[in-house]
């Protein structure tokens, strides 16, 4: 591995570490106090996304100021979106990880930095992966992920309620899988080392395999999926889980199958929302293509404008599950 890709492996890595941290302690707190959290329109705005957002780009353009950044938040939405206590929340957190007192003109600079740059290496950010999920207290996840020339070439998953240990399901440690391209995928603890190799499982049979998938409605069509596992002859119960963390389960051979099919032809999927899970299941020996079969571009800007849905599995049932898929759709029309 090159040294400028190990470091940005590490910067990845320790960056969504950091801001799964603070994730976590701003959930408590908002479990204690729902009145922290506030509408806009009918998404939940947390200072939560905006915090981890801040710590994540100060710790990528501390080490590569030069490069480019797309991230879900914008600076301008955190001024008129988020109250005075949300703004005086996100000071406190994100002094808190960095251990430095900063600004609120600070924060402002931060969660823009990088975005005017012009560079072959774009990093991928998006704060909180699976908001409502994290406002439930069920899985999200915060993702980071380097593109050179349009290419995922580095790409971190910190799962802050994913268990590191998946025969033990209660285990609370949270997890950071962490990928490049070449050099494989490992996951570790959220607060440790003692990393692991990530690797998909070798089921071949789909009478066997086992399929995740969002868990809201708007985010997948819940009746072609069914529909799918059917023609392909899938028999074990689908397991709904929110955010990236769906990669990082097929990754850890834990299932077989991510189908994301969201509703409406024109419909396209965030690159922030599939570039570091992606690479996660790639490198650890599993095949992720539109659902056509098309590979991935996240060459396009923000999103994939050139693929539709997602399908992420083993290898071993991919092609089944695009022939399914394919029948699926010529039934429909």
């Amino acid at each position: 591995m090159s040294t400028t890709l190990n470091l940005a492996r590490t910067v990845a890595r320790d960056a969504a570490r950091l801001a799964g941290k603070l994730c976590l302690a701003i959930r408590a707190e908002m479990l204690r106090n729902p009145s922290a959290m506030e509408k806009a329109g009918h998404e939940p705005v947390t200072i939560a996304d905006y915090g981890s957002q801040a710590v994540i780009l100060h710790h990528i353009s501390h080490r590569f100021p030069g490069d480019c950044t797309l991230a879900e938040e914008r600076a301008a939405e955190f001024m008129s979106l988020a109250t005075a206590f949300q703004h005086h929340q996100v000071l406190h957190y994100v002094s808190e990880v960095l251990e430095q007192t900063l600004s609120l003109s600070e924060i402002q600079r931060l969660l823009d930095i990088g975005c005017a740059n012009e560079t072959s290496r774009m990093w991928v950010v998006d704060p909180i992966d699976g908001t409502k999920g994290f406002l439930r207290g069920d899985q999200f996840a915060v993702a980071v992920a380097l593109l050179v020339e349009g290419e995922p070439v580095v790409g971190a998953l910190a799962c802050p309620l994913l268990p590191f240990d998946p025969a033990n399901p209660h285990d609370t440690t949270g997890v950071v899988a962490v990928a490049s391209k070449g050099e494989g995928a490992t996951i570790q603890p959220l607060g440790g080392v003692n990393a692991r190799p990530l690797r998909v499982s070798t089921i071949s049979d789909l009478s066997e395999a086992r399929v995740v998938e969002s868990v809201e409605p708007g985010h997948t069509d819940h009746a072609f999926n069914e529909r799918v596992a059917s023609r392909a002859g899938v028999s074990s119960e689908v397991v709904r889980i929110d955010s990236q963390a769906k990669y990082a389960v097929v990754a850890d051979g834990q299932a077989e199958v991510y189908i994301r099919h969201s509703g409406g032809t024109d419909y396209r999927e965030k690159v922030w929302d599939h570039a570091a899970g992606y690479l996660i299941v790639k490198e650890a020996g599993g095949c992720v293509t539109d659902l056509n079969g098309k590979p991935l571009d996240f060459s396009q800007g923000s999103k994939l404008v050139n693929n539709s849905g997602v399908l992420a599995t083993n290898g071993y049932v991919h092609d089944q599950l695009l022939e399914a898929i394919a029948s699926e759709q010529q039934a429909a029309k």
